[in-house]
């Protein structure tokens, strides 16, 4: 008599699936069931339900290609315990925090599912939206410049990572921009928050779970000022910055401490207002 198989035997005869309205969106819900034959009837539980040819949660997507697997339950039969009955839940309404999460996997490796929000900012510029500077028509700057207020994107997601890492290395992440340029985004131009981080038991093992912030400045996070002042550089002396009358005046600078040419707007001088450090340590 020949063997009897082991592993995934096939989906059963079971089958349901749902169409249902959540938030005003079509949501599809779909069940599978199948059967599988473990090599021992004291095979343990999990890896039982690691059987290849199972769907994975949170990876594996339906035949129809609409909904992910978001659980998966296994029932020994009593009286055959080799044999165990498997159902697997899929939705298109999958709201989880990682794009991975079988326990198969290291959590620690799991690339965070991020949300993206907006947030309204105001900020002191010294261009206006067609890049003309905030300056008269004779290259003049004004004494002020203008307040605007605009949406920037807003990052959001949880990432699992060992234990070992220290307070003090999350403390050091917190209100931090990015050295270098970050999936796509130049140097600067992404200010990372922490919201907050928890060590405690996640998947059977004791590790940290930390929340992030990343919010995207296309005009950098640097504090942007008009080069203007009363003296200006003429090799290494300052003198006054006159008019033809002799008074002195607000003049415009080249961004080196020279004189900026007549009818020539000021340059923009940048300054650090946070630190900056490498983001290599984020999975998104």
């Amino acid at each position: 008599m020949a063997d009897k198989p082991i592993g995934v035997l096939g989906e059963t005869r079971p089958a349901q699936i749902s169409i249902r309205s959540s938030g005003g969106i079509p949501t599809l819900d779909e069940t599978y069931h199948f059967l599988v034959r473990a090599p021992s009837k004291n095979m343990s539980r999990f890896n039982v339900a690691r059987t290849v040819g199972l769907p994975f949660v949170g990876v594996t997507i339906s035949s129809f290609g609409y909904s992910v697997c978001k659980s998966k339950s296994l029932v020994r039969r009593e009286d055959q315990p080799d044999l165990w009955d498997v159902t697997c839940e899929f939705s298109s309404e999958v709201d989880e925090r990682q794009s991975e999460q079988d326990p198969a996997t290291d959590p620690e490796m799991w690339v965070p599912v991020y949300e993206t929000k907006f947030e309204r900012i105001q900020e002191n510029v010294t261009k206006d939206f067609s890049g003309a500077s905030i300056a008269n028509s004779a290259g003049q700057p004004f004494e002020n410049g203008i307040v605007i207020s605009r949406f920037i994107p807003v990052w959001e997601f949880f990432q699992l990572e060992s234990a070992t890492v220290k307070d003090e290395t999350i403390i050091d992440r917190n209100e931090k921009v990015n050295s270098t340029t970050f999936k796509g985004k130049a140097a600067k131009t992404l200010l990372l928050t922490v919201v907050s981080s928890v060590i405690g038991f996640y998947y059977g093992q004791k590790r940290r779970l930390t929340s992030y912030q990343l919010k995207y400045n296309e005009k950098d996070w640097r504090h942007k000022r008009l080069d203007v002042g009363t003296v200006y550089k003429s090799g290494a002396t300052l003198l006054p910055y006159v008019d033809k009358e002799g008074n002195v005046i607000l003049g415009a600078l080249n961004g080196s401490g020279a004189k900026q040419a007549v009818g020539t707007a000021p340059a923009i001088r940048n300054f650090d207002i946070y630190d900056d450090i490498s983001f290599a340590f984020l999975r998104v």
